[in-house]
């Protein structure tokens, strides 16, 4: 998946610069299957994912707002999964090897968590300066908490579904002026 999703940014980054300028009331109006069909092109898993970060959007609204709802949507699953990983480590059910990769998550959470925070500012205020690295940088906190789990675990499964939502967060919103 890893890399459809580096094609996917690609072709959004050129999508995009035919369409620029979308952001803080600087373009037209898209519905929101028109965007996610953009975000996920030919891929059908992230065109699914993104249906669901924006079934509750409005019917039309310009990019940039697409993409404050998806950065959201993104960092409320974030805090999910972190209140379930902390309730498991309270409860004493996880096995004495996985205890230091469930703590790792949970910091590394704290900064994808800091970094969709700044990327909901920076959208409000039209401020695109640090977007991109901002997707990175959660992208990979995600990415070095999936490394520490063993399969199977509880945390396993909510940190690839939270891995997917930041992708398409990431790919759709690239783009931004």
């Amino acid at each position: 998946m890893a890399g459809a999703a580096l094609t996917l940014v690609a072709a959004l980054a050129a999508a995009m610069s035919i369409v620029g300028g979308e952001a803080c009331n600087q373009g037209d109006l898209m519905k929101w299957n028109e965007a996610c069909l953009m975000a996920a092109g030919n891929t059908v898993e992230l065109y699914n994912l993104c249906q669901e970060m924006l079934q509750h959007a409005p019917d039309a609204a310009e990019m940039s707002e697409y993409a404050r709802l998806a950065a959201r949507f993104t960092n409320r699953s974030y805090s999910g999964t972190v209140a379930a990983a902390q309730r498991l480590l309270a409860g004493g059910s996880i096995p004495a090897g996985q205890r230091p990769a469930y703590r790792h998550c949970v910091e590394r959470y704290s900064t994808a968590s800091a970094q969709m925070a700044s990327v909901m500012a920076e959208l409000a205020s039209c401020d695109y300066g640090r977007l991109k690295q901002r997707y990175v940088d959660a992208k990979a906190a995600m990415e070095s908490c999936g490394r520490e789990l063993a399969a199977g675990t509880p945390l396993a499964a909510m940190n690839a579904a939270d891995k997917g939502w930041t992708t398409v967060t990431h790919s759709r919103y690239v783009w931004a002026p």
